[in-house]
């Protein structure tokens, strides 16, 4: 699924989703809200011409429509009976609308995500008898904040969500043969030449030969939204291969493996740096990871044909494919560093 503009040759179909909207609001009991045909033709069009009218497309279906908002929306300048969780720059959601055969399958949870992409504060405020849209928000992560008024004096109530895009971090400055130089760099200073730093992933193998891979949040900087192996990040100051990839995957999915003596199966140079990958054999309950919200929006397992053919969609992050084909071929526990069981 990707989330992208809508255009203008999509009109009926967003008015027909508006539709099934209204009528599910009315069947769920909310008999005030988009009343008189709103969001009209008229207010369709001028969230395309404005450039702010988005969709959930899955393979050219729409399956959600919301307007994301570039600029500071004037009914949220004031706030009752409580406040915002802060006076920052912000996304505002107007409009979201889901089509039915999607309810219940977290598509506006991407569409929140992706707003949240902008700067990592959304605001969105709701009719007091939406309830399915109140139990949405507060499952996503936002938080009640108090009651606002449109301008034709109509109630609100307004929920805000924020997050941190980026941890605060200190990395070694390595040599070229990987050691640490006892110089630090903070996240988003770049590496000079001769200056390196160290990478780890992590790859979980099923016993039925498949990889665990996760779904990356959309407001991360770097492949927002896209599909990675089990776990990856950077080692910070301080931490080896070994330590930083413990921690990654203890820290992005909750999966906690010993790591003692454990070496990593291949290690890649790239530009400015080391990548280890560490590889393991483990049928693991996905249903019981606990995912890190900042990091991680999903994950599941996929087969090695599955995952090329999500690299060649766009979808995964575009690694080689001869690449990944190597690292499915590790699934031997004589090719393995360690096969946990």
């Amino acid at each position: 699924m990707i989330i992208r503009k809508a255009r203008a040759d999509e009109i009926d179909t967003i008015n027909g989703i508006y539709e099934q909207a209204r009528a599910f609001m009315r069947k769920s009991g909310n008999l005030h809200q988009w009343n008189n045909g709103y969001p009209a033709l008229s207010d369709i069009k001028a969230d395309i011409d404005d450039g702010t009218l988005y969709v959930a497309d899955e393979h050219g279906k729409i399956e959600c429509v919301f307007c994301c908002m570039d600029k500071p929306e004037p009914t949220y300048e004031k706030i009752y009976e409580g406040e915002w969780k802060d006076g920052g720059e912000y996304r505002a959601v107007h409009r979201i609308a889901v089509s039915p055969d999607c309810h219940g399958k977290g598509v506006a949870n991407l569409c929140f995500d992706f707003a949240l992409s902008f700067c990592g504060s959304v605001k969105i405020d709701t009719h007091r008898d939406n309830i399915p849209m109140q139990k949405a928000l507060l499952k996503n992560g936002f938080e009640y904040c108090g009651i606002i008024y449109l301008q034709n004096g109509d109630e609100r109530l307004a929920y805000q969500k924020t997050i941190k895009t980026e941890k605060s971090e200190l990395f070694d400055i390595l040599d070229v043969d990987g050691n640490p130089t006892g110089k630090t760099k903070p996240r988003g200073v770049p590496f000079e030449e001769g200056e390196y730093r160290r990478v780890v992933h992590i790859v979980i193998l099923s016993d039925d030969g498949k990889m665990l891979i996760q779904q990356r949040q959309f407001f991360k900087s770097g492949w927002a939204g896209m599909w990675d192996v089990t776990v990856g990040g950077s080692a910070g100051a301080g931490e080896n291969g070994r330590v930083a990839a413990q921690r990654e995957l203890k820290e992005e999915i909750g999966l906690d493996l010993d790591f003692t003596n454990v070496r990593p199966v291949i290690t890649l140079a790239f530009d400015r740096g080391f990548d280890d990958f560490f590889v393991f054999k483990k049928d693991v309950d996905i249903k019981a990871l606990k995912l890190q919200p900042e990091e991680v929006r999903d994950v599941m397992w996929a087969d090695c044909d599955t995952v090329c053919e999500m690299i060649d969609n766009g979808e995964f992050i575009p690694y080689k494919k001869e690449f990944i084909k190597i690292l499915f071929g590790l699934t031997k526990p004589t090719l393995l560093q360690t096969e946990v069981q």
